[in-house]
């Protein structure tokens, strides 16, 4: 919805930079090329730059995401060997913490205190004192406790790379060149020039565009949806069954 509805300004903001453009003279003279070429030059190699970073950090995020959901969803298939109840337990516990990721993003557990590890260690101990360390059932937990391990290790990964976002400082440094780059733009002569003004508008619409795709990759939003939220789901639907 969010989507759609940027989609629809950014048209209107089109249009209307067209018909100003069309219709108002911004500069008298042309602007220095100079000027202009390097407030291009300096836009596209900073946001370039910080792009091909944050993209990258995404990426990792996103492959860390699945690993540590691939891994819940496999320790709740292993406590099934263990007996029925512990896994109906292990369940219980595993979907209370995808609900509220699903509910409040993958980060959830970053900036709230949760227990869901501790929990399934706890329970995975309390299945073992009653017994049940021989065949199938002892392999089961010793795969538990590694598999529980692992996530603890991927979920140090994924702090830092959250952290790892772009500062103030370079926010701040990235919307100045772009409003440089807007005024630079704006100030070409295109008074009834239809073909002139679309262009113009058009390049305002794409610096535009550049600067929300950086804030979205550096917020971890992409594709209509926040990070993880497909493979939270799907962790859910194969506890509930589904799958």
């Amino acid at each position: 919805m969010k989507e759609k509805i940027l989609q629809f300004i950014l048209v209107l903001v089109f249009i209307a930079l067209s018909a100003a453009y069309y219709y108002n003279i911004f500069g008298e003279n042309n602007v220095d090329k100079i000027f202009l070429t390097l407030s291009t030059f300096l836009f596209a190699l900073f946001t370039g730059f910080f792009i091909s970073r944050q993209a990258g950090r995404y990426s990792e995020i996103r492959k860390l995401t699945a690993n540590f959901d691939g891994n819940m969803s496999g320790v709740y298939r292993l406590f099934g060997h263990i007996g029925k109840d512990a896994q109906k337990k292990s369940g219980s516990i595993i979907k209370d913490y995808y609900k509220k990721i699903v509910k409040n993003g993958w980060d959830y557990s970053f900036t709230h205190k949760t227990t869901t590890l501790t929990d399934l260690h706890n329970l995975l101990e309390q299945v073992l004192d009653k017994g049940g360390g021989d065949g199938m059932k002892g392999v089961s937990a010793s795969r538990i406790a590694v598999g529980l391990q692992e996530q603890q290790k991927i979920r140090k990964n994924m702090v830092a790379l959250r952290e790892e976002r772009i500062p103030a400082f370079q926010w701040m440094l990235i919307y100045l060149l772009t409003a440089i780059l807007m005024l630079t733009v704006s100030t070409i002569p295109s008074a009834l020039l239809l073909l002139g003004s679309i262009i113009k508008a058009a390049f305002i619409i794409s610096v535009l565009i550049v600067a929300v795709l950086l804030k979205k990759l550096d917020e971890l939003r992409l594709f209509e949806g926040t990070i993880g939220e497909h493979s939270a789901q799907d962790v859910v639907e194969i506890i509930d069954g589904k799958k």
